[in-house]
């Protein structure tokens, strides 16, 4: 079957039965024409992650499931970036340079996610105002946050090392104190998120939600060990306690705060589209506040593991577990809302670049070609490929 000017091929997708243009993948809803071994229920698509081609949704990569606006191109240098990050960590941890780690450890990917922001035009998509406002409002509670609270978090270290609390010292230090700084940390998200924002994206919402996490968390690290930087250059902790905290401070800890302020973000940006209200109509909502409940119950077990004590080594692995679990959980969120949230206008006869394949596909919520839902790139990004279309050459006088 072909459209009526006989130019791009058009077939019945077999989940939502309307002609989409021929491909891989139906253009109208994301699913597959052809039913493949492995892919699940047909809202899930669980073998091609919703922003990245070629790429199974349970895959452990880091820089699509925190950097999804990304194309191909652009992730070699975010993916050298974090590698780095990684370096520097191990060599700073190794010089027994305790203050140079802390400052990697917290500001390392917080830095590395503005210069995302920039590459994925965040500053064209949002106003200046609207990215100030969240960045001032994650410093601000981040270190009101930790005055307020570092009485408290002093004396729980008072306790015999060890030894475990027990009572109302372990209620407020261990499940009290983090879950009041993840109220804090989304704070930034829900207010912008109640002003109104211009647009109403998950992944607008995954930008501002991590943006305020990420900005919060940097703050209060700071201010709580602002007091460790005065101890001397060269530290003479034991090796192994170093490595413990450079993997907590460095890896784990911004790991599962950017998953919790971009997933929460996002589902707060999320919305349905009127052709799918009555298609599962609560299901994948459900599926998305469950997840992000899921990773404020993975944060708040990082303050039990704080208080029981445990060794070091064991707490290490446990966070460094926590934070698969964050980053898995956070993906999958993602992948849920690019595939059923509401989508650009269809105008399947127009065609678009798709810069995560490179191919000119037809313009639809999702490429026929690779999968990746339209939406997995920048506004700015969507705009100005609109407004340069690529033109198909006329045929020479061999060709006709």
């Amino acid at each position: 079957m072909t459209t009526p000017d006989d130019s791009v091929p058009t077939t019945e997708c077999r989940i939502c039965q309307t002609d989409v243009p021929s491909g891989e993948y139906c253009g109208l809803c994301g699913c597959h024409l052809e039913a493949r071994p492995g892919d699940g229920p047909e809202w899930l698509r669980i073998t091609n992650f919703g922003a990245a081609p070629d790429e199974h949704l349970l895959r452990p990569s880091l820089t699509s499931s925190l950097f999804p606006h990304l194309a191909r191109r652009s992730r070699s240098a975010f993916r050298l970036g974090l590698i780095l990050l990684l370096v520097c960590l191990l060599a700073f941890t190794l010089l027994r340079l305790p203050a140079a780690l802390i400052t990697v450890g917290t500001l390392g990917l917080p830095v590395l996610y503005f210069l995302y922001l920039r590459e994925s035009d965040g500053f064209r998509d949002f106003s200046v105002g609207t990215l100030v406002l969240t960045a001032v409002l994650g410093i601000g509670l981040g270190v009101g946050w930790v005055l307020l609270t570092g009485a408290m978090v002093a004396r729980s270290y008072e306790v015999g090392l060890g030894s475990a609390m027990v009572g109302m010292p372990m209620l407020r230090v261990g499940i009290g104190i983090p879950l009041g700084g993840v109220i804090l940390m989304q704070l930034p998200a829900v207010i912008v998120r109640v002003l109104r924002p211009s647009s109403r994206e998950a992944l607008d919402g995954f930008r501002i939600g991590m943006l305020g996490a990420l900005t919060f968390m940097a703050a209060a690290a700071m201010t709580r060990s602002a007091p460790l930087f005065g101890t001397g250059v060269i530290s003479k902790r034991p090796m192994e306690s170093l490595l413990v905290e450079a993997g907590i401070r460095g890896i784990a800890i911004p790991l599962i705060t950017a998953a919790a302020g971009g997933l929460i973000g996002a589902a707060l940006w999320f919305t349905r589209p009127p052709s799918k209200k009555n298609l599962h109509p609560g299901v994948v909502r459900l599926v998305l506040v469950g997840l992000a409940a899921a990773i404020l119950v993975v944060y708040l077990s990082l303050g039990l593991i704080d208080v029981a004590r445990v060794p070091q080594l064991m707490m290490l692995g446990l966070y460094l577990a926590l934070a698969v679990v964050a980053m898995l959980v956070l993906r999958v969120g993602l992948h849920l809302a690019l595939l059923h949230e509401a989508h650009d206008e269809i105008q399947s006869d127009e065609p678009l670049l798709c810069t995560h394949c490179g191919h000119v596909v037809p313009d639809m919520a999702f490429c026929p070609a690779c999968g990746v839902a339209t939406r997995a790139s920048s506004r700015a990004s969507r705009q100005s490929r609109r407004e340069a279309r690529p033109v198909r050459n006329a045929p020479g006088p061999e060709e006709t």
